[in-house]
């Protein structure tokens, strides 16, 4: 009959005893290689972050010094009157073209404005665009914004609300299918004639309706160069919208003498968008007192 040998702690060798076996001690050696590769990464995560935070510029969180945050573009929310400029003591000004009121040819306008090298707005209307396609694509392919100037010109204050709307969807679905962008948010209102009426079916449609704080009167039949930058200067303040006539003959030939001249006296051209980023400025929608400018302008 086999003695088996109870263990009991002092059943192993002594000290100093040849070891038996390594085998007991592999599960301590394989949990003190991980711990060190364990280390070996935190460590090495750690140092990487200190380079990526020492290389990236540091972000004021005071709320008190930080820079503001730039309002939205203006919204139809914004524009419940007819908007003739912005309020703002910026001296910024939009430069504004009616196009398809009146015969003329864009190809001489628009390579002085490019050459002018200022934004520029042009509002065409949709019988514009049915009888020259051409001009719409010439227009969009410069890199100007295109908006809404009705299908045919009529004064807002002869139409029905619903009038009003066909006019803008049509021009709207026309400028689409040349150039595949809207023309929202901006209508120019034709003749600055309008109702309360034809302005809430307007921003029913998603339109602000948009006159002018000078007009050039550029189709004038008496209207020469000088005559047109002269008003222009008189009339023009900080936030303006300057209105000419793509299609007179004076457009091109006074476009570059109106941006040298506003910015020599500290004009800054920007977009309409840029424009009404500062407050929008509201007037009444009588057609007697909605701009002193107006003089039948289209």
């Amino acid at each position: 009959m086999r003695n088996y040998r109870r263990f009991t702690p002092g059943s192993g060798p002594a000290f100093g005893s040849p070891r038996r076996s390594g085998k007991g001690s592999r599960p301590l050696l394989v949990i003190i290689v991980c711990l060190a590769i364990v280390g070996l990464v935190y460590a090495y995560v750690r140092s990487g972050k200190r380079v990526e935070n020492a290389n990236t510029p540091q972000v004021n969180t005071n709320a008190a010094t930080a820079a503001p945050s730039r309002p939205p573009a203006l919204t139809t929310a914004s524009c419940t009157g007819v908007l003739s400029g912005a309020a703002t003591t910026q001296k910024i000004v939009a430069l504004t073209y009616d196009v398809g009121t009146l015969p003329g040819d864009l190809a001489k306008t628009i390579p002085a404005v490019q050459a002018a090298s200022v934004p520029a707005a042009f509002f065409v209307t949709g019988k514009l665009v049915e009888s020259d396609r051409g001009a719409v694509e010439s227009i969009h392919a410069a890199g100007f914004a295109v908006y809404n100037h009705t299908y045919d010109n009529l004064r807002f204050s002869t139409l029905t609300p619903k009038e009003v709307q066909a006019q803008l969807q049509a021009t709207e679905d026309l400028v689409r299918g040349v150039t595949g962008v809207s023309t929202k948010p901006y209508a120019r209102i034709p003749y600055g004639d309008s109702t309360v009426e034809a302005l809430a079916a307007a921003r029913e449609a998603g339109y602000c309706g948009i006159t002018w704080t000078v007009d050039g009167l550029d189709i004038e039949s008496t209207a020469t160069a000088e005559s047109v930058l002269q008003r222009v200067q008189r009339y023009v303040r900080p936030g303006a919208i300057i209105l000419l006539h793509a299609g007179s003959d004076l457009a091109a030939t006074v476009t570059p003498r109106i941006v040298s001249a506003l910015q020599a006296d500290g004009y800054q051209f920007v977009s309409l968008e840029d424009l009404f980023r500062a407050q929008p400025q509201s007037t009444n929608t009588n057609s007697s007192t909605v701009n002193q400018n107006v003089n039948g302008a289209a």
